[in-house]
């Protein structure tokens, strides 16, 4: 048994060297990971020190853009409630122009009527008027005529 025990301390041999093997590398990686993790900490500094008065900024301007929006919303709601008003006032004056409209169009009509009734007994007058002077004239030339 000889070869039995040559092959496991060949075996033993073979997984020594692959255990040194796989330790070195895993001190170089352990290595690379610790200077990964120092440039991540480096650049995580860079991005707080530069970052930070931006993100400040950015939520300042959208809190004033919060407000402003506030504040045309409000003054939106003012114009409309204005406007409203406005537009009522506006529909009243109308009706009441409307309702004068109407009583001056049946002052007009009793107007006329007026006019043409007047108009008529005028015309009226002036035809009696003028028979009776025709019948005066009449007279006159028979009474003129009998003098003679």
């Amino acid at each position: 048994m000889a070869w039995a025990e040559t092959v496991t301390a060949l075996s033993a041999a073979v997984i020594a060297v692959m255990l040194v093997i796989a330790g070195t590398a895993m001190l170089f990686l352990f290595g690379e990971l610790r200077r990964l993790a120092s440039e991540l900490r480096r650049l995580t500094g860079i991005l707080d020190h530069d970052a930070r008065p931006a993100l400040l900024s950015i939520k300042s301007l959208v809190e004033d853009a919060g407000e402003t929006v506030t504040l045309v919303k409000n003054e939106v709601d003012g114009f409309v409630g204005t406007s409203k008003g406005m537009r009522e006032r506006v529909e009243r004056v109308a009706d009441s122009v409307e309702d004068r409209l109407l009583d001056l169009e049946a002052l007009l009509d009793v107007v006329q009527d007026e006019f043409e009734g007047t108009a008529l007994d005028i015309a009226a007058a002036l035809r009696t008027t003028r028979r009776g002077g025709k019948l005066f004239r009449t007279m006159k030339r028979a009474l003129v005529a009998r003098r003679r």
